[in-house]
């Protein structure tokens, strides 16, 4: 089955920013490491994590529909530190919204070219992007209550740590 050029390279960059997503989440999490917020470090990395295999779930479709592969650079996050973990949720989430703007022009090309296998990844891919969009909102609620309360910050972080691999 023949792919469209531009939903190729749209694939293609999508797999980039995948794997850049993840950049930026273990960047974020070395940031929490040297902090006493061990949790927010965790969630981080387990993040960092989950955008990998995201990448990777794009890469394997391209193998199955056998699609030709660029290889190309991953560019370093805009922040290496980041003023308290408010901030640090607060990009990660305008992050994830640049992912969903990624991730639907693509299921929006694959509609427009009748490409309904690709649409139907980017489909899943949409609503991966609710979640994620979802659960970096809760931190970012969480953080704006806790405000300048160090042991409610800890607890937030705590509860961050307590996220399941």
């Amino acid at each position: 089955m023949k792919i469209d050029k531009k939903i190729l390279k749209l694939l293609n960059e999508q797999f980039y920013n995948e794997l850049y997503a993840s950049h930026v989440y273990f960047g974020m999490s070395a940031y929490f490491k040297r902090t006493t917020y061990a949790g927010f470090a965790k969630w981080m990395e387990l993040q960092a994590k989950e955008e990998m295999t995201h990448a990777m779930k794009i890469y394997d479709y391209m193998c199955e529909r056998d699609m030709p592969f660029t290889s190309d650079v991953i560019k370093k996050p805009a922040k290496d530190v980041y003023d308290g973990p408010l901030d640090a949720f607060k990009v990660a989430l305008e992050h994830e919204q640049t992912v969903t703007a990624q991730v639907t022009k693509i299921f929006e090309e694959a509609n427009d070219k009748k490409d309904w296998v690709t649409a139907d990844l980017m489909n899943w891919f949409m609503k991966e992007q609710v979640e994620e969009e979802h659960s970096v909102q809760k931190f970012i609620r969480a953080l704006v209550y806790a405000g300048n309360d160090k042991n409610l910050l800890i607890a937030v972080s705590d509860w961050a740590g307590k996220r399941a691999e």
